[in-house]
């Protein structure tokens, strides 16, 4: 299958440098990464399979790259499975019956969204949520190494937000946005942040038992009262509303759904979606970034350019085109 980067760019071939703006954004030394709410897509890779009868999978996304360009979306979630036949990660949802991706390896898929980054460096971070699909293998740690492999093997160290970057020398990463925050957009802009969407081994695994995220690339999914949290994947806004609430106040950059399994969309019922732009989740996600043909229900982002302020976390002086502004991140 096709990957999602054009034919001539690969991540062997992908500069590593991202070169500055020529001018900065209004407010880079004051704003902080949890002060953006930004358009999410579920399933970022996903192609409806032909023949599908089942509404939860009528949907295709177009390529990554080109949801960033003309979608404005800036956090994507990708579903990841381990072979062994390519010592890698492939990319789709399930075996066989709903298995069409616009791009088949990670590697793929994060290379189209570095090309993009690379042409547009001040872009605000863009986050990919890693779901693993795979059983615990025995020797987890190598796992865990193949999937730091891939992640440098097309993104260098220097334009990775890591765990380790936001928590300095401060005890925990919890502690560290207590104290501190976020860092400012001004010493983020073309990078780009990793979340683990796992709640049960591979969570525990990776954070060395509930404990921190001690030389790792990316940061976990977590419950406010956990030392390393800093993100949360709560999905319903509907229902956990209060969930989402108590993890903003904490300082955690939240993901959560304005739309699940074709519902809303094919009701044309934007009620939860409102709730969800709303609640001050920082990462608002759907099947639906632009307009089809079948339905009136997408999601735009309210003011966006194509982020805008967060409703509940921003100061009163934020401005959209602060958080990013087209005419600055377009390429010379």
């Amino acid at each position: 299958m096709a990957g999602c980067a054009d034919d001539d760019v690969s991540a062997a071939t992908l500069p590593t440098a991202c070169l500055p703006a020529s001018a900065d954004h209004e407010q880079d030394d004051s704003l902080r990464l949890n002060h953006l709410q930004t358009k999410s897509t579920h399933n970022s890779y996903h192609v409806e399979t032909d023949g599908n009868e089942l509404d939860d999978w009528r949907y295709t996304h177009v390529p990554l790259d080109q949801q960033l360009e003309t979608q404005g979306v800036r956090h994507f979630e990708l579903d990841l499975r381990f072979s062994e036949a390519l010592g890698g990660f492939e990319i789709y949802h399930l075996p066989i019956i709903d298995e069409q991706t616009t791009c088949r390896l990670l590697t793929d898929c994060l290379a189209a969204i570095k090309g993009w980054s690379d042409q547009h460096c001040s872009h605000h971070p863009i986050v990919v949520q890693l779901e693993l699909k795979d059983g615990q293998p025995a020797d987890v740690e190598a796992y865990f190494a193949t999937l730091h492999q891939d992640l440098l093997a097309v993104w260098p160290a220097e334009r990775i937000i890591t765990p380790a970057s936001v928590q300095g020398d401060h005890d925990s990463l919890a502690a560290a946005l207590q104290d501190e925050g976020w860092p400012t957009l001004g010493g983020l802009r073309g990078k780009v942040l990793f979340i683990l969407d796992d709640s049960g081994a591979f969570q525990e695994a990776y954070t060395h038992g509930h404990l921190d995220l001690n030389d790792r690339l990316i940061f976990a999914h977590a419950s406010p009262d956990q030392p390393f949290a800093a993100v949360a994947v709560l999905n319903d806004p509907v229902g956990g509303g209060t969930a989402i609430a108590e993890a903003v106040a904490a300082g955690m950059l939240v993901r959560t759904r304005a739309d699940s399994g074709s519902v809303e969309p094919l009701n044309e019922d934007f009620a939860r979606q409102q709730t969800a732009l709303a609640s001050g989740a920082h990462f608002v996600s759907t099947d639906y970034p632009a307009p089809v043909a079948y339905t009136s229900y997408w999601l735009d982002m309210p003011e966006g350019t194509p982020s805008r302020c967060n409703p509940v976390t921003s100061p009163a002086e934020c401005e959209s085109t602060a958080i990013e502004d087209p005419a600055l991140v377009a390429p010379d």
